[in-house]
Order: C-alpha cells, then sequence, then structure tokens
C-alpha cells in the first residue's frame, strides 16, 4: 500500500467518477476515499492527494469543497479530477482549482472526461454520452497519472522480469527480484500476485468467480490463472494493491475457447 497518497472523491449518480477514482488508486497503490470519510482523515499525512467528483451545475462536489476548506497549508501535490456531461471541459475545474491555489498547494495536474448523464433534458433521449467513460478513458486516467505524478506510482515489478516462464495448469511460476536491496518474491503470470506485499486477507479468494486463487499460508496464490477470465475484481479489491493482472490480445481470446463450453459458473 502506498501511503504517501490519497484519491478523494464523490460519486453520486452513475459512478462515473468513482471509475476514474478506482483507476487512479491503483495506479497509485493508495485508498480511494469519499468525502464524508476524507473529512475525518488528517489529509496533512500525505504527500500527493487527488481531488474529484462530478461536475454539477458547473463545479465539484460541494463535499469535496468542504474537504478542501478544511485543508491546511502543508505543501502537497494535488491533482484535479471530474466526469462531466458537456462535451469540453471549459472552466468547470477553476472553483476548485482556485480555493486549492489559496491554501498554498501545488496543482500536478486536471483531468477530465465526459460521463453517461441521464438527468434534465437527455432523459429524453434516455441518456447522453452512453457508455462513456469508457475502457479508453480508463486508461488515459492511468496513464495521466503516470505523466504528472511517476514519483508515486506504483510500480509492476512483473514487468522487470526479464525471462518469464511458460503457464501451467495447476502449477505457479515463481519470480524473485531483489528491489533497491529488498527481495520481491512474485507468483503467476497472468495472475501476477506479490507475496512480499500480500497480506493474506482473503478477498481475492472469496470473489474470483472461477476460484482462479487460492490462500497459502496466509498468502494468495493463483493456481489456476489459465482459468481467469480477466474480470480484473481480485486486482480492484486488493486493499494491499498486491495483484496485477498482465496479458495480450492472444490470452484474451483464449479466455473464450477455454470458457467455449462452460454452461454457468
Amino acid at each position: 500500500m502506498n501511503n504517501d497518497c490519497i484519491v478523494v472523491y464523490e460519486s453520486i449518480y452513475n459512478r462515473n467518477t468513482e471509475k476514474l477514482a478506482c483507476i487512479m488508486a491503483r495506479t497509485l497503490g493508495c485508498e480511494f476515499i469519499r468525502a464524508q470519510e476524507a473529512l475525518k482523515t488528517d489529509l496533512s499525512q500525505y504527500k500527493a492527494v487527488g481531488f474529484g467528483s462530478g461536475i454539477y451545475f458547473g463545479s465539484h462536489h460541494p463535499a469535496i469543497f468542504e474537504v478542501v476548506k478544511n485543508l491546511d497549508k502543508t505543501e502537497q501535490h494535488i491533482f484535479i479530477f471530474s466526469s462531466r456531461g458537456a462535451p469540453v471541459l471549459g472552466n468547470y475545474h477553476d472553483p476548485i482549482k482556485k480555493l486549492l491555489l489559496e491554501k498554498g498547494k501545488k496543482i500536478a495536474g486536471e483531468f477530465s472526461v465526459r460521463g453517461y448523464d441521464e438527468t434534465g433534458p437527455w432523459v429524453i433521449i434516455g441518456g447522453g454520452n452512453v457508455g462513456k467513460p469508457d475502457e479508453k478513458d480508463i486508461k488515459k486516467a492511468a496513464k495521466f497519472l503516470r505523466n504528472c505524478l511517476p514519483q508515486y506510482c506504483m510500480p509492476d515489478f512483473y514487468e522487470q522480469i526479464k525471462t518469464k516462464n511458460k503457464v501451467k495448469d495447476g502449477f505457479v511460476n515463481t519470480y524473485s527480484l531483489s528491489i533497491n536491496e529488498t527481495q520481491v518474491i512474485l507468483k503467476g503470470d497472468i495472475v501476477t500476485i506479490n507475496q512480499s506485499v500480500c497480506k493474506g486477507c482473503g478477498k481475492c479468494v472469496n470473489i474470483c468467480p472461477l476460484s482462479v486463487i487460492e490462500s497459502v499460508k496466509n498468502k494468495a496464490v493463483p493456481f489456476k490463472e489459465l482459468d481467469c477470465t480477466l474480470c480484473r475484481l481480485c486486482e480492484i479489491n486488493c486493499r494491499e494493491r498486491a495483484i496485477n493482472l498482465h496479458y495480450n490480445w492472444l490470452d484474451a481470446i483464449k479466455v473464450a475457447v477455454r470458457h467455449g463450453k462452460r454452461k454457468s459458473l
């Protein structure tokens, strides 16, 4: 868990901004919390903080403003994000940015995407920006953070392995790396679990629809990773950010081939 960063968000209609907050937290390896919880949290302990919500009547949600008003003058890197119904961002971020600058905060960057809107006149046609934010938007959100705050982003140690082994049924490949004189143990290729940070909470074991992951000596181990459908539930719900999925287009096609005759979970 990256304790240097935190993402604060508010998302009240269609979870548009929550999707952004989730991928941003995964990219940073940190927690993402709603504004109400942030009001009870000492945000001065973090080096980087993200603030985001939908755009309501031209600005962020009032709860986000309330959190920002409670900030002290601690030097921090701040990033602003939002989802909106309008085709262009315009000056929607200006009110929250002005308040942050008055607090002496450094704005590292801003990010915004269109989000599904089913309010006002949009209800007549079944909603505007249907399907937004989509997968491309989610990837752009992650890329945004890697560009503006690379020093805080969670590294994917699996990418540093030069020689990888073939994935086999019922067998888990284990890799060992030395990172800054600290040993990092990874298990799995498609479903890669960092044993060095896994706390053995069991959430990934319980949430996986196809029982890909098992608990061994209080650590999560992906014994059936070839059965993985790439749903990302384990990765999204891992509080320690110990899980990363790795696949290419061929792996994605193999999912359909492997499970083509299944009738149910």
